[in-house]
C-alpha cells in the first residue's frame, strides 16, 4: 500500500531534479543555438561583403545596405540574448531556480529564442533569395 506522507517528499525531490535537469538541458541547447546564429550571421556578413566587392550597381548596393543593417541588428539582439542566458545560467547554478519568477523567466527566454529563430530564418532566406537574383 502506498504511504502518501512517507513517499511524497522523495517523489517531490525526484521531480525537482528531473525538472532542473530539463531546464539545464534546454539552456544548453539554447546556448548552442545562439552560437550557431552568431556564426551564421558572421558568415552572411562575409558573403555580403564579397558580393559588394564584385558589384557596383546602385540598386544592388541599396539592397546590400539593407541586409548589412539587418545583420548588425541581429548581432545586437544576439549579444542581448547571450547576456540574458548567461545571467539565467548563473541563477540556475546558484540554485535559485525555485524562485517564483524562475518559470516565467524560462518561458520568456524560450519565447524570445523562438521568435529570434523565426525572424533570423526569414532574414537568411530573404538574403539568399535576393542575392541570388542580383548575382545572375
Amino acid at each position: 500500500m502506498y504511504n502518501f506522507e512517507k513517499d511524497m517528499p522523495s517523489e517531490i525531490v525526484k521531480m525537482d531534479k528531473v525538472i532542473n535537469g530539463q531546464i539545464k538541458h534546454e539552456l544548453s541547447s539554447w546556448l548552442r543555438l545562439i552560437e550557431f546564429f552568431r556564426q551564421e550571421n558572421a558568415l552572411l556578413k562575409y558573403r555580403l561583403s564579397e558580393l559588394v566587392d564584385n558589384n557596383d550597381d546602385r540598386d544592388f548596393l541599396q539592397i546590400a545596405e539593407y541586409f548589412q543593417n539587418e545583420f548588425l541588428l541581429k548581432d545586437e539582439a544576439l549579444k542581448k540574448l547571450i547576456k540574458e542566458l548567461q545571467e539565467y545560467a548563473e541563477l540556475i547554478e546558484k540554485g535559485k531556480n525555485e524562485s517564483p519568477n524562475h518559470l516565467s523567466a524560462h518561458i520568456r527566454l524560450r519565447k524570445c529564442i523562438h521568435e529570434f529563430q523565426k525572424k533570423y530564418s526569414s532574414l537568411s532566406a530573404e538574403f539568399n533569395e535576393k542575392m541570388l537574383q542580383n548575382v545572375y
